[in-house]
């Protein structure tokens, strides 16, 4: 399951990445929308919640090692989606995310794409060892 969910989560990431780059300034629209209208509270709590409890329930492995990143990231939704559904004044703890500058947006962005690529790294090279092999000889 950690390989499924690492593809998964390796691209979602990777396109946000590259989003956040491209069209900042429509994610700075977004979240100042979003803070101000109840609907996208109730509708992103429940899709978080959903997605969360879904990660946590087939993928709760707590190892030090890297599928412990998909654990966390299913316990933030999860968690995430509980506060926005039971506590919808949660959404101000993210204010800081509304006005800021493009630059902000972009190096978030980098986190992302950091993330995703790794995430994709480890769910795509565990099933094609020899695709691994390649990328590693061509970095020497």
């Amino acid at each position: 399951m950690s390989l499924m969910l690492a593809k998964l989560f390796g691209l979602y990431f990777l396109v946000l990445g590259f989003s956040f780059i491209f069209t900042p300034d429509r994610f700075r629209r977004m979240y100042q929308q979003v803070a101000k209208d109840e609907n996208f509270l109730l509708l992103g709590g429940m899709l978080a919640l959903l997605i969360g409890a879904f990660v946590i329930s087939v993928h709760n492995e707590w190892e030090w090692s890297w599928p412990v990143i998909i654990t966390i990231l299913g316990w933030w939704s999860f968690i995430k989606g509980a506060a926005l559904l039971i506590y919808p004044k949660s959404i101000g703890y993210f204010a800081f995310i509304q006005n800021r500058s493009d630059m902000f947006y972009q190096i978030i962005s980098i986190c992302w794409l950091i993330l995703g690529a790794f995430l994709l790294y480890k769910g795509i090279c565990h099933h094609h060892p020899g695709l691994m092999m390649h990328l590693e000889n061509m970095v020497r």
